[in-house]
């Protein structure tokens, strides 16, 4: 009985001892085993810091402002071709609309000519008869002449009266001269017209002014088909313009969504996301720092934005990968200096940073 006693204490010890010692192995496993679950459904990503004084930062800003040159450069040239569009759309509506006013012109020709053989007939009709009067009126003052002669001759009229008469005589015949010149010149008139009439009815020489109107026409014709080609061109031009303006307007919205482009307004606190990780990282899932990555996880923030595009950056393990940018939202603003972060969906997020200004409770 005694030796029972002194060895039943020992034995409720050791049974102790083992309880706890299994009880501690089963926490120990079931630690290793929870951490070992979540290390497999975590996805592990590398934080980047981006702030606007990054070399990487620096090249997109210029690289911006160098596409922003471009486009304006676009839109001004784009601006000068629908200038010169309209200034050559005007130019043609003019040539076209002197084109219908210049429609064969024969039928006013044929009307202007016919009224001057006309006038010209009438003309010749009235010179007829104005050369027959001072033909008459010579005759008669010849007479007159004679007889003031012959009273000269003998000392009926003086010699100044002789010589009045003899300069009538002059006169009339001066006027005779001059009839005669407009008497020509009224047939060469008629002749002209009725040579024009026969060409205009295309039974004669073709007219000079027809000639002329011809090469007018033709240089109208010529402008007009410069033109056109021109405005097909502008068009082409303005075409190609507008597909290069609005690449570079997608070039530049692209540009923008980048996180390297917002860090050159302030810094951003971003992670490049492996395709092989990323199907476990989404927006309002809870990043955590650990310890080598793997031990001691708090909870650091949340991720704020998945960012389209691919980006190929070194992964958290430092190897070469595809992938694309998160966007951070860390109330511990030191664990973007990890090299490791891991973000867990389906958790609660952290509580926001508070931070104290003037004695108030402002949060973050």
């Amino acid at each position: 009985m005694g030796s029972d006693k002194a060895y039943g204490t020992p034995s409720a010890r050791t049974r102790i001892f083992s309880f706890a010692a299994l009880a501690g192995v089963a926490a120990l496993v079931g630690w290793a085993g929870r951490e070992g679950y979540r290390a497999a459904t975590d996805s592990f990503v590398a934080p980047i810091i981006l702030s606007p004084e990054s070399d990487a930062v620096l090249a997109t800003k210029l690289h911006a402002s160098q596409l922003e040159a471009e486009r304006v450069k676009t839109a001004s040239e784009l601006e000068r071709i629908d200038a010169d569009l309209t200034a050559g759309a005007s130019a043609i509506a003019r040539l076209e609309a002197l084109v219908t006013s210049q429609r064969d012109p024969r039928a006013w020709f044929v009307e202007v000519q016919g009224q001057a053989a006309s006038a010209s007939a009438r003309e010749l009709a009235e010179i007829g008869k104005q050369k027959a009067h001072l033909a008459h009126m010579i005759r008669e003052q010849e007479q007159i002449a004679e007889g003031a002669k012959a009273n000269v001759e003998a000392n009926v009229i003086t010699k100044p009266e002789y010589t009045r008469e003899v300069l009538a005589l002059s006169h009339l015949k001066l006027a005779l001269f001059d009839t005669e010149r407009a008497r020509v010149k009224s047939q060469l008139d008629a002749s002209q017209a009725r040579l024009a009439r026969t060409a205009l009815e295309g039974s004669g020489p073709t007219m000079p002014e027809l000639i002329a109107r011809e090469e007018q026409m033709t240089r109208i014709a010529l402008e007009l088909m410069r033109l056109e080609a021109e405005q097909r061109t502008k068009r082409s031009e303005r075409a190609t313009l507008t597909e290069k303006l609005a690449k570079i307007d997608e070039l530049d919205a692209q540009l923008r969504a980048r996180p390297i482009y917002r860090a050159t307004q302030a810094r951003v606190e971003a992670a490049f996301v492996p395709y092989t990780q990323l199907e476990g990282v989404e927006r309002g899932g809870v990043v955590h720092d650990c310890t080598w990555g793997m031990f001691r996880c708090k909870p650091v923030g949340t991720v704020a934005e998945i960012v389209p595009g691919e980006v190929v950056l070194p992964d958290p393990w430092g190897h070469q990968a595809r992938g694309q940018y998160a966007i951070l939202d860390l109330r511990d603003h030191g664990a973007a200096r990890s090299k490791i972060l891991r973000v867990r969906s389906g958790g609660a997020a952290p509580p926001k940073a508070q931070s104290t200004r003037g004695g108030a409770v402002t949060s973050r």
